[in-house]
């Protein structure tokens, strides 16, 4: 089988690692398609909180153990990677102001951004930067659009969203795969990954919250306009309703995890059950604590205008009944809806699980920069300037000025 047509999306979890194996097929009367061929998980113990944590030995077995399951079922062997990791990620704001010399502002006036200082001085010995998003541009410090390429101005003032990873923790992933002797394309952060698998193209251009309650925390993340303009996190998961469980009534961490996955699809209003009732009120107590602090914190951002589009529930706890339950009520105003993907042809079993959907978005987004971060031209961006760009630091840009080794 080629390799040119195979994308290969490693997801680095906390509950667990996720290895997906897709073929782009040509399909008569409906074009290129995506074909899931492969899925291989590896499930991490149920007291691990950040799982490059583990001894490298043990991480590295897990993330083995996912790719041997993949590529047998696939029945391929894969060399080329793409990796999506949710921790030792921090989120800043920049504004780069340019003049515009020539009176019309063309792409490079953008990437100028990724040679000036504000953007070279963000590699340090602690971090890197990993994605980089325009979200806004005000032309002559008046008009706000969102995508000044072809326009007349003097002056361009853009605003950029920076991810940036811990350097320690990057090095930690180069190594795991570069003894895996597998070519690692992109590091990619799941916050984005997640946005790319669950929404819409309406819920990205007008603006949506995607809440994904993870096994260790809930993150909340902000789209608009086609960019992931901001994220949260709350540092409460599905985990602690475990721990809870545990604490409260002195069982076993596999014992309370097992009772929490009851109460996920436990509906107490439709019907009885005197085994879980002894641990439900636990369990709502943690749910209600969690649903309030995200209203807290989405009312606190500033992007709190977006909470009256869509809300988008994923993540290891969507399935929780209550949850889902408890998010709808609080955002009245809001159009919720739980998040699945629907942009991968494979068994609806997996693509309609929550808890991968950051998987399936790291898949996606594979095959759309399929050369080290570059946009595939057979497979363009919606919008020119805003696909082209939030990538750059791993391709486009000269490597020995970003002093790239290994992107």
């Amino acid at each position: 089988m080629s390799q040119r047509n195979i994308f290969s999306a490693i997801d680095i979890r906390s509950d667990k690692i996720i290895c997906l194996i897709a073929q782009e097929l040509e399909i008569i009367n409906r074009g290129k398609i995506l074909q899931l061929i492969g899925i291989g998980i590896s499930k991490l113990p149920i007291n691990c909180i950040k799982p490059l944590s583990l001894p490298h030995v043990e991480i590295s077995d897990y993330i083995k153990s996912a790719i041997t399951k993949a590529e047998y079922e696939a029945n391929v062997k894969i060399s080329d990677v793409f990796v999506s990791i949710s921790e030792n990620m921090t989120s800043e704001y920049i504004d780069f102001n340019i003049k515009i010399k020539n009176n019309l502002i063309e792409e490079d006036h953008i990437k100028d951004f990724f040679r000036s200082k504000l953007f070279t001085g963000l590699y340090t010995k602690l971090k890197e930067p990993l994605h980089s998003f325009p979200i806004s541009h005000r032309i002559d410090n008046k008009k706000s659009v969102s995508d000044p390429i072809g326009m007349k101005a003097n002056n361009l003032l853009t605003k950029w969203h920076i991810i940036s990873v811990s350097k320690d923790y990057l090095e930690l992933i180069y190594k795991i795969f570069l003894e895996m002797d597998l070519n690692l394309k992109q590091i990619v952060s799941s916050n984005y990954s997640t946005s790319l698998a669950v929404l819409n193209e309406e819920e990205s251009d007008q603006g949506a919250i995607t809440i994904e309650v993870q096994k260790n925390k809930t993150v909340l993340s902000y789209t608009f306009d086609g960019q992931l303009i901001g994220f949260d996190i709350i540092r409460i998961g599905t985990f602690h309703f475990t721990n809870d469980i545990s604490q409260i009534k002195s069982l076993t961490l596999a014992e309370a995890e097992s009772i929490r996955k009851k109460i996920d699809f436990f509906d107490k209003d439709k019907k009885k059950d005197k085994e879980l009732d002894k641990y439900y009120d636990i369990y709502l107590s943690r749910a209600e604590e969690l649903t309030k602090i995200i209203s807290t914190t989405v009312m606190k951002s500033r992007f709190n205008s977006l909470v009256s589009n869509s809300i988008i529930l994923t993540g290891y706890g969507a399935k929780s009944i209550i949850i889902q339950k408890l998010i709808k009520n609080k955002f009245t105003n809001s159009s919720f809806r739980l998040g699945s993907t629907r942009k991968i042809n494979g068994s609806k079993t997996f693509l309609d699980n929550p808890s991968l959907t950051s998987s399936f978005g790291l898949l996606s987004y594979a095959t759309n920069h399929d050369l080290e971060g570059e946009t595939s031209d057979e497979n363009p961006p919606k919008k020119s300037i805003l696909s082209i760009i939030y990538n750059l630091n791993f391709a486009n840009l000269d490597k020995n000025l970003l002093n790239l080794t290994n992107y």
